[in-house]
């Protein structure tokens, strides 16, 4: 065997040694590829999950806790229940305009409130008929705006905030969960 051939030979061999390892290190990464996806998935997964799991009702209670003081902590009660309906509802809402102007009403009557101008029987009355009408001209602009697949319904904490404010709570006793 001459030289050639020895070297034609070696370079064989080290390529029959060379691609196993090759396939091997491509099936190494293609799995990791792989685990790296599923962990992805999971994480986008759990994370809308953990979103689905708290609902208005729950955050609007923590507020009614925090702050059970209706006429001294009225504003502290009225920012908390912003914040809550601007992180829950906002996103899911078609006219979000609509929950700006219920909120900056709160925060009126809020200061209001704190300072002795206006009763909670008086704001709670002035809260629900706001929030009846809004809710009313939301069904109307939906009624007029085209279709686009179950936009009228929307997430849970938006099906709550429409259901929320009735007239039941502009009477005595109006600090139920769905009064706010």
């Amino acid at each position: 065997m001459g030289p050639v051939e020895l070297a034609r030979a070696i370079s064989s061999r080290r390529r029959r040694v060379k691609a196993p390892f090759m396939m091997r290190h491509a099936v190494v990464v293609l799995l990791f590829s792989l685990l790296a996806g599923c962990g992805g998935t999971r994480l986008a997964l759990q994370s809308e999950s953990e979103d689905s799991s708290v609902n208005l009702a729950e955050t609007l209670a923590d507020c009614r806790n925090a702050f059970p003081d209706q006429s001294a902590q009225a504003v502290a009660r009225a920012d908390c229940i912003v914040k809550a309906t601007e992180l829950l509802v906002r996103p899911g809402l078609p006219f979000p305009e609509l929950l700006d102007r219920e909120n900056a009403l709160r925060k009126a009557l809020a200061v209001q409130v704190a300072a002795g101008k206006v009763s909670l029987l008086e704001r709670n009355d002035q809260i629900a008929k706001a929030h009846r009408a809004i809710v009313a001209e939301e069904a109307e602009r939906l009624r007029g705006a085209p279709s686009e697949g179950g936009q009228g319904r929307g997430p849970l904490a938006v099906v709550q905030w429409r259901a929320s404010n009735s007239d039941a709570c502009a009477r005595l006793g109006g600090n139920s969960q769905n009064c706010y």
